[in-house]
């Protein structure tokens, strides 16, 4: 028995003496893990070690990267700031005007790297896809963007984040890999240049059911969405944040001036139409109340079916078709046929239509965009045949928006665009609603 426990001891001693450096490393791992328990855990805690999943609704491509995401990717010459106004960007150190403003100096700064680690020059930038704007190196950290005329939104348009290659950026993240569905992007990878933010994974969906759908089953942890379903309200370990971007857009109906060319008829529409719904904001006019241009003293059109009867009743049609392009808008436009047809006795028809025929309409319940800088030409102007929706044609709003887009002075710029909002919602080209709420839905962890 003696031998027995010899023979143990022994064995005992031989396995140490073979594991010895193994087992002192895991005494020495485990005090220090005891007592730098505090310092452990905040390293694991690091922004780097984090993951972001984030869903996205929308079809998109390299070339047309959500805003929210590119510009976390890549910069341009400047950045858009609260309020619509423009700042150099941080790859910029300074900016002089010249030649009666169709000069634009930019001076570079110093050790500003793209993501494949070589330094960005002033021959890698390139404006010049955009109609009237040649960019001219000086230098190589200097570059002249030049017009062939005055366009006070210059700045805005020059906010455009710069790219090599199409996933070559200068900005906090770069785009580790990506993956395409049919030409659309299902998945965007990002990783930070520094280590005190998170990995972000961008995955896209077609529409919201899909959005919704994905964060339910776990596959993204943050989405954003324009309705809430009553479910995900009440869902555990999630944080709701309701919020109202009135700088993105809003809720209009837009009229084909051709047909429905009676400037009192369309106001009588106008007072006859509930103007929000859900607890939306009212919408007045197509420039965000957050700009410097806004104009809060335009007509309202508040609800009145007084004044709706009064205007209609000279001006009277039978009929009328509207078309619904975003099936989140049926239950609004449910709303303005009721109110169409009790209040005027005017049949309305509800279509839908992802593909809308914008040559042959009455009516458009739809979303409009809402630019950086307050130039509206695009969407407003008589020549803009294929981005001017209404077909809105008038020599006042004209001369308005050219000259908004040719004076520089700010001020100047400001009296422009209030008069232009002034006058457009008094011919009523379109009827403003509201600005959607956004529900941001991220996951606790």
């Amino acid at each position: 028995m003696f031998t027995k426990i010899h023979f143990k001891i022994e064995y005992f001693f031989s396995f140490l003496r073979r594991r010895i450096l193994i087992i002192l490393i895991g005494i020495g791992i485990t005090f220090s893990a005891i007592f730098f328990r505090t310092e452990i855990i905040n390293f694991i805690n690091l922004p780097i070690f984090k993951k972001e999943s984030i869903g996205i609704e929308g079809l998109y491509t390299l070339k047309n990267i959500p805003e929210e995401v590119v510009n976390q990717i890549s910069y341009g010459l400047t950045i858009n700031s609260e309020n619509d106004r423009n700042e150099l960007s941080p790859i910029v150190e300074s900016m002089t005007i010249e030649n009666e403003n169709k000069d634009y100096i930019f001076t570079l700064k110093d050790n500003i790297f793209w993501h494949n680690g070589k330094k960005l020059i002033s021959s890698d930038i390139d404006y010049s896809l955009i109609s009237g704007i040649k960019t001219i190196p000086l230098e190589e950290n200097k570059i002249k963007v030049s017009l062939e005329k005055e366009f006070s939104p210059v700045l805005s348009v020059l906010s455009k984040p710069l790219f090599k290659k199409n996933t070559i950026g200068l900005g906090p993240y770069k785009i580790k890999k990506y993956t395409l569905q049919e030409g659309y992007l299902k998945t965007l990878y990002l990783v930070p240049i520094k280590d005190n933010i998170p990995r972000i994974i961008y995955r896209f969906y077609q529409n919201e059911n899909d959005l919704i759908n994905a964060y339910k089953l776990g596959d993204v942890n943050e989405i954003k969405i324009t309705s809430l379903p009553e479910e995900l309200s009440t869902w555990s370990k999630s944080k709701i944040n309701q919020e109202i971007e009135t700088d993105k857009k809003y809720s209009a109906i837009f009229f084909n001036t051709q047909k429905i060319n009676n400037k009192q008829l369309r106001q009588a529409l106008a007072y006859a139409t509930p103007k929000t719904k859900d607890g939306n904001e009212r919408c007045l006019g197509p420039i965000s109340p957050e700009s410097w241009a806004y104009n809060p003293t335009i007509k309202e059109y508040n609800f009145s079916a007084t004044r709706a009867k009064e205007l209609f009743e000279p001006n009277k049609i039978e009929s009328i078709n509207l078309t619904v392009g975003d099936r989140r808008l049926l239950p609004v436009a449910e709303e303005i046929k009721n109110s169409w047809e009790n209040i005027l006795k005017l049949k309305t028809n509800i279509t839908i239509e992802n593909q809308i025929d914008t040559e042959n309409f009455d009516a458009i319940l739809t979303y409009g965009s809402i630019p950086h800088d307050p130039d509206q030409y695009l969407f407003w102007h008589s020549t803009q045949t294929k981005s001017n929706l209404t077909k809105f044609d008038n020599s006042r709003i004209d001369k308005l928006l050219e000259d908004g887009r040719f004076v520089i002075d700010q001020l100047e710029r400001k009296n422009i665009y209030q008069d232009f909002q002034k006058y457009l919602l008094e011919e009523s080209p379109a009827i403003f609603l509201s600005y959607p709420n956004t529900y941001t839905i991220t996951r606790l962890k």
